[in-house]
């Protein structure tokens, strides 16, 4: 999703303004610019876009040219604007961009040209069919003719263009383009219309016309050629005023019968992406300029904003696809950029890793860089494609132009939170200006900040522009391996980071072209740790405590036929000891790394890093291989409440991980507060194997929020090792208490035809009395969805007059999670308005949705939106989704037997409680929905639990 899956939130920012957070890198939850001064929330980029306000009313956040004037596009932070002093004409020029997103609007001043004045966007092109318009042949009759019930006049412009036919005529409705501004094309205030077009041959191709005034003629209406043949564009918008949607049009199909798609960026997110890139005299300001103001753009629209701007099954590989065939016949060198992704589950498993790095071996200039991911700061959080091996994986900064100054002045950027991290991958590989003011469509003005990965891939992108633009201008090799060595080789290390963390850290482009053309040869050698799934780049290694001593293997795999070759090996961990020297033969090599962790302490993690050198003269080539560790020690499953941290201090911008471990049924709660009163910052809960916590991971701690405490209901909590992060402002540090209390009782639900039974099973050696209760909260109903195919899969309900709220979670194995690019989550009314979308970002989902106020029993159903990475149509997949109602109040059970027990230890105890009829009517399908309250240990502990009729004794 936009990394993304891209989701965005509107976030006040240091600078007081507010920032857009987005990653489509779904696109990834992104709090806001400083822990300490900003709300805790927020995804990017957001699946909500604004609703067009009166046109008199559209003003920017900030005007341009004070954005200027402050550097909120931040090229400062990687040297960009002192090289283009240097080398005024490797700013791009000849170098083509492509990006992967949710489309470009190309009605945006500083999107129309380069810095030499040729066309900036060359082709736009929808590979999500969100725009296809189905079409019919139709009959003119005089001067009108009939689309979908309707007449329309002024047929002789039609006539004029082509006299003979065919005709067709199609149309394209509001309501499934989901929000403003897509649901509303025309601008008129509703989101229900539905708009028609006419498609026609003319003597240089398809055309399209519009009634696009809405007066029911195509008299004066403009014929509207595919986009790559004339860049024309078109909008609809009542006479006199402006569209707030520049629309191009896509003509595939057969001579005879044509297809056509409609292009448009209703998301904001691809525009915002592209200025970055390579925007030229932003919003008319001379010199506001994006990263390579000289390159080209190509706009490949991946991604369905309707859903929650999920990609679609292969609309990732046919855009790949389209670009380099685009490039190769107009002869321009490529960089693509991906701002779009959605979290690993099994490290180095994904399919579409496995594509890109298939395609990038076969296209060895092709540069490719890809967000990291906005599910940060927790370890093993990197989305894919951004873990493919040979992209280039781009992490965020928050640049020093939006941060406040320092005590001694000066600035320099600091590591974002909101960037994902390795763990079991070895990346990210590079850093980048994760916030930036650039480029949005009419319609989204006031939007102009965002932060995300998704904002720091494209600058990486604008970089390689300008080292490609170099080397051609200089008549050097261009090698995309290369390229991404010398970006990485050359980046400046931030304060405290480490390659989990940042890769290499920040590029600085002036040492990466001095590198390049030296044309230094760079090994490809891959790196696996032994142990993991066979595409793990980094060692994770959980230990217990005691462990002394452990040791990893990794192996060392290059090309056959490679020559030997011997390097010298440097840690830079003191707890890591590598052998001095290693001699690689062959097409796998094999080195052992010993871990000495007397010196780690519960509940914390060592992250450490092994470089291979060559043991030639060169050093400035840099490392040709790296080993990366990583070893935690969680807190164990422990009874009762203790303190995991207790007045740690967090250094400004900093974050402080602690690890704990949890068993499934056993209710947790977790409180993070801060140490002194008025110090603030964030919490930050992820649940095992990197997934943020399912109930809203990012939480602010301290004033005026007080602490942050998250109550881990015993259906939700995962077994394995959780991880609690606290950052601190970017100003000052923060002290933080953890204290977790874990249930001394894992807690069972279950039922038979009249009584609920609660169980408890003590697996300490305490006894433990417990007062019990059963409460009824609603209804549930699951569906077990065997599929085939990428076709949208709906399961319709009904939602009774008594619901207020709807959440539904979607489960699927971790295995087959990696075989997606994309799954949409969207419940629909009856009339097809959405009443909420949450895509999956991982292989378990959820979505909350409030049912409108005073509804009457309504019908609802759950779209599911599946998107593989290959286009094969036979592809199967088995999920499990639950979809749970909820009333205004909670109604008490009856005990049938004692509501206050005693559980010896090693024990398990069971209360019944009476099930009367359902106190509000279940439709179709629902059980009731029941809550297991246990009060123990001065907590409270929750287990909710569908209560379906147990399956019937089979005869014998």
């Amino acid at each position: 999703m936009i990394h993304s899956r891209l989701r965005l939130a509107t976030l006040a920012l240091l600078v007081a303004c507010a920032a857009k957070q987005s990653e489509p890198e779904r696109p990834l939850p992104k709090p806001n610019i400083d822990p300490g001064r900003m709300p805790a929330s927020g995804k990017e980029p957001s699946a909500t876009a604004p609703e067009p306000s009166p046109e008199d009313t559209l003003q920017p956040m900030v005007p341009a040219n004070a954005a200027y004037a402050h550097g909120w596009m931040p090229l400062a932070s990687t040297g960009v604007e002192q090289f283009l002093k240097a080398h005024p004409t490797y700013d791009g020029r000849n170098v083509l961009i492509g990006i992967l997103d949710t489309g470009i609007d190309p009605g945006i001043p500083g999107l129309n040209q380069t810095s030499t004045g040729d066309p900036k966007i060359l082709d736009l092109r929808d590979f999500s069919d969100e725009g296809a318009v189905s079409l019919k042949r139709i009959t003119p009759s005089g001067d009108s003719v009939e689309i979908a019930g309707r007449r329309f006049g002024g047929f002789s412009r039609v006539a004029a263009v082509n006299t003979g036919g065919p005709y067709f005529g199609g149309t394209i409705r509001e309501i499934p383009l989901g929000e403003p501004p897509a649901a509303d094309l025309n601008g008129n205030g509703r989101v229900a219309d539905t708009l028609v077009v006419l498609v026609t041959r003319a003597t240089d191709g398809w055309v399209m016309f519009a009634d696009t005034d809405g007066d029911r003629s195509f008299s004066g209406e403009r014929p509207i050629h595919d986009y790559l043949t004339g860049r024309e564009t078109f909008g609809w918008a009542a006479k006199g005023r402006t569209p707030r949607l520049t629309i191009a049009a896509n003509f595939s199909g057969t001579d005879q019968v044509p297809r056509l798609d409609l292009v448009f960026d209703s998301f904001s997110h691809g525009s915002h992406v592209a200025g970055i890139a390579a925007a030229h005299d932003l919003y008319g300001v001379p010199g506001f300029e994006g990263v390579a103001p000289g390159a080209q753009l190509l706009g490949l629209k991946i991604a369905n904003s309707a859903q929650g701007s999920i990609t679609t099954t292969g609309s990732m590989l046919r855009a790949i696809d389209y670009a380099i065939r685009f490039a190769t016949a107009r002869h321009l060198p490529l960089v693509l950029n991906l701002s779009f992704g959605v979290g690993n589950e099994i490290e180095g498993t994904a399919r579409i890793d496995a594509m890109v790095d298939s395609v990038l071996a076969a296209n060895p200039t092709l540069v490719f860089t890809i967000s990291a991911g906005n599910d940060g700061p927790g370890l093993s959080t990197l989305g894919f494609p951004g873990s493919a091996r040979r992209a280039i994986s781009v992490g965020a900064t928050l640049p020093a132009s939006f941060l406040p100054p320092s005590s001694s002045g000066a600035r320099e950027d600091l590591l974002a939170y909101f960037s994902s991290r390795g763990g079991e991958l070895a990346k990210p590989d590079i850093v980048t200006p994760g916030v930036a003011y650039s480029s949005v469509p009419r319609w989204a003005t006031g939007q102009e900040i965002e932060q995300g990965t998704s904002m720091a891939s494209p600058h990486a992108a604008g970089l390689a522009a300008l080292l490609i633009s170099a080397l051609a201008q200089e008549k050097h090799p261009i090698d995309a391996r290369a390229i991404k060595q010398a970006l990485m080789v050359t980046a400046r290390p931030l304060a405290g980071g480490n390659f989990i963390d940042e890769g290499t850290g920040l590029p600085d482009i002036e040492p990466a072209y001095r590198w390049l053309i030296g044309e230094r040869p760079v090994p490809d050698i891959q790196v696996r740790s032994v142990g993991g799934s066979a595409q793990t780049t980094g060692a994770f290694l959980e230990v217990h405590p005691g462990a002394s001593a452990v040791s990893q293997k990794f192996d060392l795999i290059r090309p056959a036929g490679a020559p030997a070759a011997v390097y010298r090996l440097r840690s830079d961990a003191p707890w890591i000891t590598a052998p001095a020297r290693l001699t690689l033969a062959g097409p796998r090599t094999t080195v052992e790394l010993r871990y000495n962790l007397t010196a780690l302490e519960t509940p914390g993690a060592v992250i450490g890093t092994v470089s291979g050198w060559s043991g030639g003269p060169d050093s400035l080539a840099g490392p040709a291989f790296r080993l990366v560790s990583t070893v935690i020690l969680p807190a164990p499953v422990r009874l009762g409440s203790h303190d995991l941290r207790s007045n740690s201090r967090v250094e400004p911008g900093t974050v402080l991980r602690t690890f704990f471990r949890a068993d499934s049924a056993r209710p947790v709660e977790i409180q993070v507060s801060p140490a002194s009163l008025g110090q603030k910052g964030l919490a930050f809960l992820h649940e095992p194997h990197g997934m943020p916590y399912r109930d809203e991971s990012a939480r602010a701690v301290g004033a005026p929020q007080g602490e942050a405490v998250y109550q881990v209901d015993g259906r939700d909590v995962v077994t394995g090792t959780y991880e609690l992060d606290a950052v601190a402002p970017t100003t000052q540090p923060f002290g933080v208490n953890v204290r977790i209390s874990q249930s001394p009782v894992l807690l069972r639900v279950g039922r038979d035809s009249a009584t609920v039974m609660g169980t408890l099973v003590n697996t300490g050696t305490a006894a433990v009395k417990a007062e019990l209760a059963m409460l009824l909260g609603g209804g549930e109903r699951v569906e077990t969805v065997a599929a085939t195919g990428s076709d949208v899969r709906r399961i319709p309900f009904v939602a009774p007059a008594w619901a207020k709220s709807v959440v539904v979670d979607i489960a699927m194995s971790r295995e087959q999670w990696s075989r997606f690019t994309d799954f949409g989550v969207t419940l629909f009314d009856s009339l097809g308005r959405q009443l909420g979308k949450q895509p999956l970002n991982y292989a378990f989902g959820r979505l909350e949705a409030k049912l409108p106020s005073g509804h009457p029993d309504m019908a609802v159903e759950l779209g599911l939106f599946p998107g593989f990475a290959d286009t094969a149509s036979d592809q199967s997949y088995t999920l499990r989704a639950s979809i749970r109602l909820y009333a205004d109040s909670a109604v008490t059970l009856k005990a049938a037997t004692h509501s206050v027990i005693t559980v010896p230890p090693g024990k398990t105890e069971t209360a019944k409680f009476e099930l009367p009829q359902s106190p509000w009517p279940l439709g179709d399908g629902f059980f009731p929905l029941g809550i297991f309250a246990v009060r123990a240990n001065d907590h409270t502990w929750t287990r909710e639990s569908g209560l379906p009729l147990p399956n019937p004794p089979i005869a014998r």
